[in-house]
């Protein structure tokens, strides 16, 4: 394989649009949210061109990911294997595991094991400014 072929190949899995994911690849967007009341409010701008984010609370013990579909749903899962209580990261187009290898669809279904059960979810709200995620 020629130098520029390896760079292309390596761009793709990065991307996300290889076989394997790999963590080290992804690089995110984070943000600190204030709490009000019992929700985390987060301006939908933080968004920019993302589909998704992950969000940081001190009210909470591991950071939320917070993503949105074509029909501008969000969903928010706690980013927290239940498998072994690993943070899990964003890895292409799964949330992966770094401790056992467990994979996770961005909306917290467990797509690989060990982990057997799937991740904390939370409900989500927004308004015109704003994408509420209650905590429970």
């Amino acid at each position: 394989m020629k130098r520029r072929e390896f760079i292309k190949a390596s761009a793709a899995f990065c991307a996300g649009l290889g076989v394997l994911s790999l963590a080290g690849c992804t690089t995110y967007r984070s943000v600190s949210a204030p709490v009000e009341g019992s929700k985390l409010k987060i301006k939908k701008s933080d968004f920019l061109q993302d589909r998704w984010i992950v969000v940081k609370s001190e009210r909470i013990n591991a950071p939320v990911f917070l993503s949105r579909n074509e029909k501008e749903e969000y969903s928010a899962v706690l980013m927290l294997c239940t498998h072994k209580q690993c943070e899990v990261r964003p890895a292409g187009t799964v949330l992966a595991c770094p401790c056992h290898g467990a994979e996770f669809a961005f909306t917290g279904k467990v797509l690989k094991e060990p982990a057997d059960k799937d991740l904390t979810v939370y409900e989500t709200s927004s308004d015109e400014t704003y994408v509420y995620i209650h905590l429970k």
